[in-house]
């Protein structure tokens, strides 16, 4: 009901009907809280400070390691439940609408803060600026500030019309209302024991501050784990990615089945000794007939030069044939061994992300989830295996030329370590322009795919915005 009523005022003209929107499940950008509150309206300190007291923000801010200022990361995966919660509230009341839509704002509040709220950002501040407030809500003790009521049930209209009527005409509901709030009031006693804000505040600290925690909270809490200090930063996950541990690539070409990459690696053997032996025999076969005394050869020994010379050709045929189902074995056990890596990653991968916990989602960007099964998987795909191909080719033809080369002129040795040398700065120098330009490529696709999933995420709250988004969509892009 709530989107529908949202959507009817969209439809009315902008400037009049603007609204502001915070949903039921707190949606954040991937900035700073500053940013998340302001949401591309034009900053104004005494506002900004009004909401942020209404919201109790400012203890939570004052603990963040550059304040207002310090980036909460994609769906403020550094914040309670309730602290992103406060900062969807304060979004839709810093904004200069004359319609307010508050999607249970006090679910994820302990008592002390849904009173403040209540007090301070409602019916204290909304009424300062004489704005329209639409509330879904289950706390029944907020029920005697409300102008209009509609109780709902099963999706439809229950009752409607202010408490003193409710009470009036529908008795049996009222006494309803009143026994939940009889027993919301004594919940509420009992959680008022313990104070959740101290904890959140708590937690938030040892995020944010994780060394100085730890030595902070060793006296008062002994019991409880140490938590590892954990960097999500933007930069970190790319960094990681232009690293290729020797693990991760035996991992990569077992992944395809050791039979085939058995068959991979014996065929890759034969087919260049194939090579090799195609290159000897025509030198053999051109030395013979510069100089038939020099050399001798199983097909020059007891025979006409009309069969030396068919024997060679035969030879050279069987080479050259056996050469080509070499090279089709290779190519085949090359493909088929990327096929069978990527189905079996892709399978591992699809599992791993089905069967991860909540908190997994909760601390992960989605957009690098989303990266995972679209540009990284398109280079295990087709990327990897040509390169694969052309890295095991090159590195066996350079290999058996310098066997080649130095078994008949032996003094290439000497100029080879010198020419060794040389190539080893030269690829030293060109794998770190490498994984810069890797990390170049990642730092325009992770952000973009960031972007886009919590767009696509905060679609509902966007469109409600829309008419303030505007100028901010310019700035992100």
């Amino acid at each position: 009901m709530l989107t529908y009523l949202k959507g009817s005022a969209d439809k009315q003209d902008r400037s009049r009907y603007a609204v502001a929107y915070a949903a039921q499940k707190p949606w954040l950008l991937n900035a700073t809280v500053e940013e998340n509150i302001t949401f591309g309206s034009p900053f104004n300190k005494q506002r900004y400070k009004a909401v942020t007291d209404a919201c109790s923000l400012q203890p939570d801010i004052d603990l963040l390691p550059f304040g207002d200022q310090t980036e909460i990361g994609e769906r403020g995966i550094n914040l309670s439940g309730g602290q992103r919660q406060r900062i969807c509230v304060a979004r839709a009341l810093y904004q200069n609408t004359s319609l307010v839509f508050l999607d249970d704002p006090f679910s994820a509040l302990d008592i002390h803060l849904s009173d403040h709220l209540m007090q301070e950002g409602i019916l204290k501040f909304l009424k300062d600026d004489k704005r329209t407030l639409v509330l879904v809500t289950h706390k029944l003790q907020y029920l005697p500030h409300a102008d209009w009521i509609i109780a709902m049930k099963d999706g439809t209209v229950l009752r409607e019309g202010t408490l003193k009527d409710i009470q009036n005409n529908d008795v049996e509901l009222y006494e309803h209302w009143k026994t939940l709030m009889n027993r919301q009031d004594q919940e509420l006693e009992k959680d008022m024991e313990a104070d959740q804000t101290t904890l959140e505040r708590k937690t938030l600290r040892r995020a944010m501050y994780p060394r100085e925690s730890k030595a902070q909270l060793e006296d008062e809490d002994e019991e409880e784990e140490e938590e590892e200090e954990e960097d999500d930063s933007m930069s970190t996950v790319m960094r990681l990615r232009t690293k290729m541990p020797w693990k991760t690539c035996w991992r990569y070409l077992t992944s395809g089945g050791f039979l085939l990459l058995l068959m991979m690696i014996i065929s890759k053997l034969l087919k260049h000794s194939v090579i090799v032996a195609i290159d000897y025999w025509l030198a053999q076969w051109t030395s013979r007939n510069q100089n038939q005394t020099q050399t001798q050869t199983f097909c020059s020994v007891d025979g006409s030069i009309e069969d030396s010379k068919n024997c060679y050709i035969a030879v050279f045929s069987a080479l050259s044939a056996a050469g080509i189902v070499l090279c089709l074995v290779t190519s085949l056990s090359v493909e088929w061994m990327g096929l069978m890596a990527a189905k079996n990653l892709h399978h591992n991968l699809l599992n791993k992300i089905i069967l991860g916990p909540i908190r997994f989602f909760d601390t992960t960007p989605l957009g690098l989830i989303l990266n995972r099964f679209s540009a990284d998987t398109n280079i295990i795909d087709q990327h990897i295996p040509p390169t694969l191909e052309s890295l095991t080719r090159s590195t066996l033809l350079c290999l058996s030329a310098i066997g080649m080369i130095s078994y008949a002129t032996p003094f290439f040795l000497l100029a080879l370590m010198p020419i060794g040398i040389a190539f080893y700065f030269i690829q030293k120098y060109f794998r770190v322009a490498s994984k810069d330009l890797q990390e170049l490529d990642d730092s325009t696709q992770l952000p973009l795919l960031c972007h886009f999933s919590e767009t696509a995420e905060g679609l509902t709250t966007i469109r409600a915005f829309r008419f303030v988004l505007e100028d901010f969509s310019l700035n992100v892009c």
